[in-house]
């Protein structure tokens, strides 16, 4: 096939608009760089982006791409480095969908999600969006006003997990809470003052783990919506000590309590030593 030497290509200016949350939005599609992501992507990948130096090192991975209905276009480096939001790219770059997914297709048989209200980090969002596929969490919801989880910093730090379960956005906080409630879900916020610690939580009942932003957490309101609120105790030293936590650290634990609990009283998966 011939390989595509301009930035000015048309496929090619299509897939750049895609770095963009606007373009992402017009397109609903959006870029996922390196091999292990888009390895996971094969089955959501309408194009794949690729030097000759890649395809030839990725060849596999490639063929898996085309006969999965993936449009293989090859570029020069130059052309790849435009599509790329990495520093030093892998020579690989997929546009990829997700299928469209609700609230009302989540809640009736979930037993735990994870929610971030006005998440501002993409590193954050998409490292959540890891634990969380991870702790077998049945949805993540990134609340309206939070980063998108389409974005190329948080598809990298998902790892591919962004495909591995659903992630809801563009939700306000007070429509999640509602819908949880009436689906019987126990809402349960993390905040550094809280009175309990979240490991006196009962977790093991259908849950919603609520987060808040990076900068200023939850507000009065989002606090008051839910039902228990919990905080990650801090070590106290003389001197200087850690004033909190960073919010995805703070999902894992309370995440992970949860599936603790749930395995200690036989509810929840089980996890092999392999997969330890």
């Amino acid at each position: 096939m011939p390989v595509v030497t301009s930035t000015a290509n048309s496929t090619v200016r299509a897939a750049r608009k895609l770095a963009a949350r606007r373009g992402r939005a017009r397109a609903d599609a959006f870029l996922v760089e390196g091999p292990q992501a888009v390895g996971e992507a094969i089955g959501s990948l309408c194009q794949l982006f690729v030097t000759p130096r890649a395809a030839t090192r990725e060849w596999r991975l490639v063929a898996r791409a085309a006969r999965a209905g993936a449009e293989v276009v090859e570029v020069t480096e130059e052309v790849l480095a435009q599509l790329a939001d990495t520093v030093t790219p892998q020579g690989i770059v997929g546009v990829a969908t997700l299928r469209p997914t609700s609230l009302a297709e989540v809640l009736p048989a979930a037993t735990l999600l994870v929610v971030g209200v006005e998440v501002a980090d993409p590193g954050n969002a998409g490292t959540i969006i890891r634990t969380a596929d991870a702790a077998g969490v049945d949805a993540v919801v990134l609340t309206a006003g939070s980063v998108d989880a389409r974005n190329p910093k948080a598809v990298r730090a998902s790892v591919g997990s962004l495909f591995h379960l659903p992630v809801l956005g563009d939700i306000s906080f007070d429509t999640v809470a509602t819908h949880c409630r009436e689906g019987g879900l126990t809402l349960v916020a993390a905040h550094p003052r809280a009175p309990l610690v979240y490991t006196e939580v009962d977790l093991c009942s259908p849950t919603v783990l609520v987060f808040g932003n990076e900068a200023h957490g939850l507000s009065r309101a989002a606090l008051s919506a839910c039902d228990v609120v919990a905080r990650v105790p801090l070590h106290q030293r003389a001197g200087a000590s850690a004033e909190s936590l960073n919010l995805a650290t703070t999902a894992a634990i309370l995440m992970y309590e949860a599936v603790r609990q749930r395995a200690a009283g036989g509810l929840g998966p089980s996890f092999s030593q392999r997969d330890q």
